[in-house]
C-alpha cells in the first residue's frame, strides 16, 4: 500500500530544525523542502523527464524567500510543461541561451563589426587609404546604421544610404560606399555574425543608374601647364607648402606621399626616394628615381626642415606632417578651381603627356610598362612585379628626367 504524504504547512516548515545530516520534508507530487545541516531550507522539485525518461531535480530557491504557496505555484507551472512533453530544466537552459544570444546581438552592432573589419583590413592597404575608409564610414554610413545590430540591418537601410548620396549627386561616392559595405558584410558572414551578405542582393544599377567615373581634373596643354608652374613659383604662402607644390609636378606621387615624406626615405647621393610599403596604396615598397630638379628642391628645403622628421612639415609644427587640405587650399589661393585642378591632377598630367609623347620625334622612347612603373601601378603577377621593379629602375630614371626637363621647357618657353 502506497504511503500517504501529508502536505506541509508553514508552522511545520518554520519549526524544522537542522540535523547532523541533510534531510527532506515532502509536500507531495515531487515538491520537497531540503533542510541542510547549515540551517538553509531549499525548495526542490523532483520529476521524470519526458524527453530522457530519467529522474531529474531542480530548485525553486530558499524558504522563506519563496513561500510554500509560491513553491506550489511554481511546481504547478512545471507540471504543465511536463504534461506537454517539455522538460522544465531543458526549457530553462534554452531560454538562457536565447537571452544570451539576444544580448550578444545587441552588442554586435554595425559599428562594432565594421571596426573589427577595419582593423583586420589595416595590413591590406596603405595608411592613407585606411584613413579614407574610416572617414567614409563616419560621414556616409554611421549616421544611418551605426548602432543597429548587424543582423538587423536590412537591404532597405542600405538602399536609404545610397539614395541619400544619389540625391546629393555623389554617385561615385555611393558606388564606393556600397563596395565598402560589401566587404564589411562579407566579413560578418565569414565570422557568423550574420547568415547572409545582404548587399549581394542589391542591384546598384536600379538604385544608382549608370555611373560615369569622373577623371581627376588636370592640364595637358602647354599654356595651361606653364600658367600652373609659374603660379606655383610665385606662390606667396608657407615656404614648405610652396616647395611641396614645386616638387609634385616632377614626381607626381599621391598627395599623401608628398605630405608624409620623411628625410629617412630620401637618398640624395643615389637620387632615390624609397617609400615604405605601408605608405603605398598597393602595400608594396616603391623606389622612385629623382630627377636633378627634385634634388635641387630637396637641398633647398633641407636647410629649413632637415633637422626634423618630415621633408615638408606642417606650417603649424615641424614635427607633424602637412595636413590633407594644405595643398588643395594653396591651389585654390592661386586661382584654380576644383573643376580645373587638384593635387592628384599631377599624376594624370604625367600619364597623359607620357603616353602622348611616347615614340614621338619630340618625345621619348620609353614603353607603357615604364610609365606604369613610375605611377606605382601594381603588377598583377607578384613575381613578375618584383622583377619589373628592378628591371625598370634605370628606364624609370630616364623617363622621369625626360619629363622634368619637358616641364622646365614648357615653363621657360
Amino acid at each position: 500500500m502506497a504511503r500517504t504524504i501529508v502536505p506541509l504547512n508553514d508552522t511545520q516548515i518554520k519549526n524544522a530544525k537542522p540535523k547532523e545530516k541533510d534531510y527532506t520534508l515532502s509536500d507531495g507530487n515531487g515538491l520537497q523542502l531540503l533542510i541542510k545541516s547549515s540551517g538553509v531550507k531549499l525548495w526542490e522539485f523532483r520529476y521524470k523527464s519526458p524527453t530522457t525518461l530519467k529522474r531529474r531535480k531542480t530548485s525553486f530557491s530558499t524558504y522563506p524567500k519563496v513561500s510554500l504557496k509560491e513553491a506550489r505555484l511554481r511546481k504547478s507551472e512545471y507540471q504543465l510543461l511536463l504534461n506537454s512533453g517539455i522538460d522544465p530544466i531543458e526549457q530553462k537552459n534554452n531560454t538562457k541561451i536565447l537571452i544570451q544570444k539576444e544580448n550578444t546581438k545587441k552588442t554586435n552592432t554595425f559599428y562594432k563589426i565594421s571596426q573589427e573589419w577595419l582593423k583586420s583590413y589595416e595590413s591590406e592597404v596603405s595608411e592613407n587609404y585606411h584613413t579614407k575608409l574610416q572617414r567614409a564610414l563616419e560621414l556616409y554610413v554611421y549616421p544611418f546604421i551605426k548602432n543597429y545590430a548587424i543582423d538587423e540591418v536590412t537591404r532597405l537601410d542600405i538602399i536609404a544610404i545610397l539614395e541619400y548620396l544619389k540625391k546629393k549627386e555623389l554617385l561615385e561616392t555611393a558606388n564606393r560606399v556600397l563596395m565598402l559595405l560589401n566587404k564589411i558584410f562579407m566579413y560578418a558572414v565569414t565570422y557568423e555574425y550574420i547568415p547572409h551578405n545582404i548587399t549581394a542582393d542589391i542591384d546598384k544599377k536600379i538604385i544608382l543608374g549608370k555611373i560615369v567615373k569622373k577623371n581627376y581634373p588636370t592640364f595637358t596643354k602647354n599654356e595651361d601647364i606653364k600658367a600652373l608652374l609659374l603660379s606655383i613659383d610665385d606662390y606667396q604662402g608657407d615656404y614648405t607648402t610652396k616647395k611641396a607644390l614645386q616638387m609634385l609636378p616632377y614626381l607626381f606621387v599621391r598627395s599623401f606621399n608628398i605630405r608624409h615624406c620623411k628625410w629617412c626615405e630620401i637618398d640624395l647621393e643615389a637620387k632615390l626616394w624609397i617609400i615604405p610599403a605601408k605608405k603605398m596604396k598597393m602595400k608594396t615598397e616603391f623606389i622612385l628615381p629623382l630627377p636633378h630638379q627634385a634634388i635641387t628642391i630637396l637641398k633647398e628645403v633641407k636647410e629649413f626642415s632637415g633637422d626634423g622628421k618630415y621633408v615638408f612639415p606642417s606650417f603649424r609644427a615641424k614635427d607633424k606632417p602637412m595636413s590633407d587640405n594644405t595643398l588643395i587650399s594653396a591651389i585654390r589661393r592661386m586661382g584654380f578651381t576644383k573643376d580645373e585642378f587638384v593635387p592628384h591632377g599631377f599624376r594624370a598630367m604625367f600619364s597623359t603627356i607620357a603616353y602622348e609623347k611616347a615614340n614621338n620625334e619630340d618625345g621619348h622612347n620609353y614603353t607603357g610598362e615604364v610609365i606604369e612603373a613610375l605611377l606605382a601601378h601594381k603588377e598583377q603577377n607578384k613575381t613578375k612585379g618584383a622583377y619589373n621593379r628592378a628591371k625598370y629602375i634605370e628606364p624609370m630614371r630616364g623617363l622621369i628626367q625626360w619629363y622634368a626637363n619637358y616641364l622646365d621647357e614648357v615653363k621657360n618657353g
